[in-house]
């Protein structure tokens, strides 16, 4: 059975943005799950103080390279209600592709309790000729307005309900669109980023997927990598595949109003991470689907549960 193409009018219908009724508050530290400063490509990094009175706020961000994970370090002061937008190539000159997450620091220069910093980031990619902007996804402090949140004194920030809020345990994925396995680079392309944040720079983490077509049916999948790491559908899977899908237990009347083109879900789930002395079970991860096409689009995900072992970023073997 052949593929079916999306015609440009009903793709553009399909990935348009929706607007979106999860939360995502104000909070004291922000990942921006990818910044893109490779020759042809630019990232916009935006801040903002959503705080009416009281103290400024200085914001240090942290670039992170997506294959070692070394760090660019760039910082900013907010006044209340102040924003601050800056192109990151400008901002962290040395920095070329990964992600990167800030925090509030306060008057001494400690990490701080400041649950007012939101953020987004506006990807131009020229490599992919893809536009899109994603929200940061927002961890709240946990140790009071304005109190310091490196506990342990480790300088590393905890992602652990005890400094800063939780990591996700689980990651939803609501739709993919099935990728032409013929043609991957004419139809509907999509890539997943992914971010390790259990153990550190030095280890590497597993990510099982659970792949669910249109009727119900789940599919396995697993993939690795170091640090950070943006990889197509089908380099993890041949299940997201259009062939593939077509040939499973599918409904033949979805997508509505586009029959015979295959969509699913996605739940993400670290499985392992691992350097040379050490192994986490059930590492803390972050993954952002990226959709390109004639549009493109990239949503902050859903997240299921909580878990208390993540953290940023530690350096060493052992992890934290």
């Amino acid at each position: 059975m052949s593929t079916r193409f999306i015609p440009a009018l009903a793709a553009a219908a399909l990935l348009a943005p929706a607007a979106t009724a999860d939360r995502n508050d104000p909070g004291s530290l922000l990942i921006y799950p990818e910044v893109d400063n490779r020759p042809g490509s630019l990232t916009i990094m935006t801040v903002t103080n959503v705080r009416s009175g009281g103290d400024d706020i200085r914001v240090h961000f942290n670039y992170i390279d997506e294959s070692d994970c070394s760090k660019s370090d760039a910082l900013t002061r907010l006044t209340p209600r102040d924003t601050f937008s800056a192109i990151s190539a400008a901002h962290a000159p040395s920095h070329e592709r990964g992600y990167c997450y800030a925090y509030a620091l306060g008057p001494t220069g400690g990490p701080i309790d400041a649950d007012y910093l939101i953020g987004s980031a506006l990807v131009l990619d020229g490599v992919n000729r893809a536009e899109y902007s994603m929200n940061a996804l927002v961890f709240e402090g946990r140790t009071g307005d304005g109190n310091p949140t490196d506990l342990d004194g480790d300088g590393i920030r905890d992602l652990d309900g005890l400094e800063y809020s939780m990591a996700p345990d689980r990651i939803a994925i609501p739709r993919f669109l099935a990728q032409d396995e013929e043609r991957p680079n004419a139809s509907v392309r999509a890539e997943l980023i992914m971010i390790g944040l259990t153990g550190g720079k030095r280890f590497t983490t597993s990510v099982d997927f659970l792949i669910f077509n249109d009727n119900e049916v789940a599919f396995s999948g697993e993939h690795s990598f170091d640090c950070w790491t943006r990889v197509p559908l089908l380099d993890i899977s041949g299940a997201f595949g259009q062939n593939f899908l077509l040939f499973t237990d599918h409904d033949p009347v979805e997508v509505q109003g586009l029959p015979g083109w295959e969509a699913g879900w996605i739940e993400i789930d670290g499985g392992v991470a691992w350097s040379t002395a050490a192994t986490f079970p059930d590492p803390a991860v972050l993954a952002v689907l990226v959709e390109m096409d004639r549009l493109s689009s990239a949503n902050l995900p859903f997240t299921l549960g909580e878990q208390d072992n993540g953290d940023l970023l530690p350096g060493s073997v052992f992890g934290d």
